[in-house]
């Protein structure tokens, strides 16, 4: 009689699509850390889990048997290097708004770079222009700001260290055996608003200036002549200075002190619609003749903080940073400046079309959405999140915005799978995942329940050295490829007490 079989057939030199391609998955339920999962699985099995599809999602969740953990180790984690990319896949040339909050730069101990105070106190780092490796850099474990580091690595050494490339990077947090340390980077963006005055004198007073609330970009000082830095919408007296007050030696008699309180704009406005400008002091003499007219506590001076501009203590090009991002989508602020925020904050959003028409290119949508809400809706009902390409594109895209904080579609994915090669496509983020909370989440647990089931297989960052069970694969089923079919054979009489569906590996 005929019967319907189906077969397993084992397919040796035929092509099979990737998703047919058979992986066993195991659980196991020892804690461990990520790193010892990863090395576990690599030693029993092939490697930690990876995640390609929803089906394989489930079959990961099936094998647990009603296991009371919560979570589980898959083989995500968020590699260090950066990959911004646009939503719609242009390619990132090197254009970029990004504003650093703070002013001078430290290595940490995952070899990380971050920006910080530069009053903070850490150890740092000298080197020396010689070609004997080992007394080239030398940690010096005193405690110092980045000031008082370069002073002391000039007196004893050559500088603070500049970094060229990630290897010298690595020799340098080697040397420095977990401490984190002064490196020799910082960033001057301080200008005069009196054109061509360079900023070279200052008289920060202790602790400053250090961008308290991330939004001080003008600069006051107080009677005692110390300078702070301050938001530039704050209502402050101010000195406006002729033009020959300006000049080499000039005097500050021709500098007038003004009682009305203005944003720093405003007075820098009063004082260019009488032909002068807000003050600018060259030296200690210059310091204390302006000190003597000022009346108020606060007082507006011409410095305030343009773009970003890193420079090495030595004068050294850079060419090397390795900027460690906490964040992974980008956003434009109401100043023009670009920010890197939570995608699942809510924010109006810039969509564009594929057109000629430059009036139509660019929609501005106030409705407040997530980055991957704003996403969608740009690629349903025009071509895509907006992406920028230079100077002139971005200041279009601020004026169109009047002012309010919008989406753009620059994303960061750091994501990769433990597994060398298979690509981070499929993914199950739970609601305002991944947020990298405490600014140290870089490995991916999955959740196997809770209370209500409501989260069986949604994704979440957490810290690396957490102890959790491991799922693992085993690249290797019971054949390379398998392939069921459904075949119709002649069975025996004999064998008609045969029940089900007959399984055959040939």
């Amino acid at each position: 009689m005929e019967k319907t079989v189906l077969v397993l057939l084992c397919l040796a030199g035929f092509f099979v699509p990737f998703s047919n391609q058979i992986r066993r998955y195991y659980y196991e339920n020892t804690e461990m850390s990520w790193s010892e999962a990863q090395s576990y699985c690599r030693e029993k099995h092939t490697d930690l889990a990876t995640v390609r599809s929803q089906e394989e999602a489930e079959q990961l969740l099936n094998i647990t048997g009603g296991s009371v953990n919560a979570t589980a180790w898959i083989g995500l984690y968020r590699d260090d290097t950066q990959n911004w990319q646009w939503s719609n896949s242009d390619d990132v040339i090197f254009y970029s708004n990004w504003t650093a909050n703070l002013f001078c730069a430290s290595v940490r101990s995952s070899g990380e770079w971050r920006d910080l105070r530069c009053q903070e106190k850490n150890p740092f780092m000298c080197y020396n222009e010689t070609s004997n490796i080992t007394e080239r850099y030398t940690l010096i474990e005193e405690l110092k700001t980045w000031t008082e580091a370069q002073q002391y690595c000039r007196e004893h050494h050559t500088d603070l260290v500049s970094i060229k490339n990630a290897s010298e990077n690595e020799d340098l947090v080697k040397k420095a055996h977990g401490k984190p340390f002064w490196i020799g980077l910082f960033n001057n963006p301080w200008k005069w608003s009196h054109q061509g005055d360079n900023y070279t004198f200052h008289n920060w007073n202790t602790g400053e200036p250090n961008n308290e609330k991330g939004n001080e970009k003008c600069v006051v000082m107080n009677k005692t002549g110390k300078w702070y830095d301050s938001s530039c919408s704050r209502k402050a007296f101010f000195i406006c200075c002729s033009a020959d007050a300006f000049a080499p030696g000039g005097s500050s008699g021709n500098c007038s002190f003004e009682g009305t309180e203005k944003t720093w704009h405003e007075a820098h406005s009063y004082c260019r619609n009488l032909n002068k400008d807000l003050v600018t002091i060259q030296d200690q003499d210059r310091l204390n003749n302006i000190s003597g007219i000022i009346l108020g506590n606060s007082t507006w001076i011409g410095l305030h903080r343009d773009k970003e501009n890193w420079q090495w203590s030595n004068g050294g090009d850079v060419i090397y940073s390795n900027w460690r991002s906490q964040l992974f989508c980008a956003s434009v602020n109401a100043s023009g400046v670009w920010n890197k925020s939570l995608c699942k904050e809510k924010k109006p959003f810039m969509c564009y079309n594929e057109t000629s028409n430059i009036a139509e290119r660019y929609t501005l949508i106030e409705e407040l959405k997530t980055w991957t809400e704003a996403q969608q809706y740009c690629r349903e009902h025009h071509t895509d999140l907006v992406s920028i390409k230079n100077a002139s594109e971005h200041a279009e895209l601020v004026k169109k915005a009047q002012g309010k904080p919008f989406w753009i579609g620059l994303f960061n994915n750091p994501w990769k799978w433990s597994h060398q090669g298979d690509n981070y496509t499929f993914h199950n983020w739970n609601t305002g995942e991944p947020n990298n909370w405490r600014c140290n989440e870089k490995c991916v647990e999955i959740a196997l329940r809770d209370s209500q089931n409501l989260l069986r297989g949604k994704w979440n960052d957490q810290d690396c050295k957490l102890k959790l069970p491991v799922f693992c694969f085993d690249g290797k089923a019971s054949c390379p490829v398998c392939v069921l079919v459904q075949l119709s054979v002649f069975i025996p009489v004999c064998e008609q007490g045969l029940r089900g569906p007959v399984h055959l590996i040939l």
